[in-house]
């Protein structure tokens, strides 16, 4: 029993050490980055949010960050060693409440199980990827947003697609842009969400 046990021990640290080992993997959140901020218009005052999880299509819906060496080409590529920390439609719903949340007029927060909100923000992350196109490294991402009442009436819906050129070719950077895109694209539709949501009666209210 005893040899066994120490063989169990012994056996990660070999694999480690062989031949340099396997390159160690990067894990990437993907947080809110310095955008400009556009006031809400119009919201109901005391407006009250509820941000649904986001689908993601594929293949961007695993923890590998998706690059495509030509913009037009069908081919992807999947990073072996740069990947998402956490799954992408949790982190994107993160990100679209605290691009959000600084409007005074609405609370806005990730949807609870039993809870009651007046209005319903869902998406679907369609496209976020890296894009290589010769020696340049850009991103593009697609997002479709739809702003429901609680009775499950359309009150408005948006495509936001976009894409931006990166610093450098650090993926720690097109991560970054990647937030910096998403979050300017969301600032940029908060007036209208705003504007949208005026017809949905604030919670508790007649």
């Amino acid at each position: 029993m005893r040899s066994v046990c120490a063989l169990a021990v012994a056996l990660p640290l070999a694999l480690c050490g062989c031949g340099g080992g396997i390159p160690p993997t990067h894990f990437y959140v993907l947080e809110p980055q310095d955008v400009s901020r556009v006031e809400t218009v119009g919201a109901a005052r005391g407006l009250a949010i509820g941000v649904e999880t986001f689908r993601v299509d594929p293949p961007y819906d695993q923890d590998r960050i998706v690059y495509r060496v030509d913009g037009e080409s069908a081919e992807v590529g999947f990073y072996a060693y740069h990947r998402w920390a956490a799954p992408l439609a949790r982190m994107l719903r993160g990100l679209v409440v605290e691009s959000f949340r600084d409007a005074s007029e609405i609370a806005i927060d990730a949807a609870a199980s039993g809870a009651f909100y007046d209005c319903y923000l869902d998406g679907t992350l369609v496209r976020l990827e890296e894009l290589d196109v010769g020696a340049e490294q850009r991103v593009r991402m697609r997002l479709d947003l739809t702003l429901a009442a609680s009775d499950g009436t359309e009150l408005w819906s948006e495509t936001l697609e976009a894409e931006s050129s990166t610093r450098a070719d650090d993926v720690r950077e097109i991560v970054a842009e990647m937030a910096r895109l998403l979050g300017r694209e969301l600032s940029a539709v908060r007036p209208a969400v705003g504007r949208a949501s005026t017809v949905c009666a604030p919670a508790g209210g007649a």
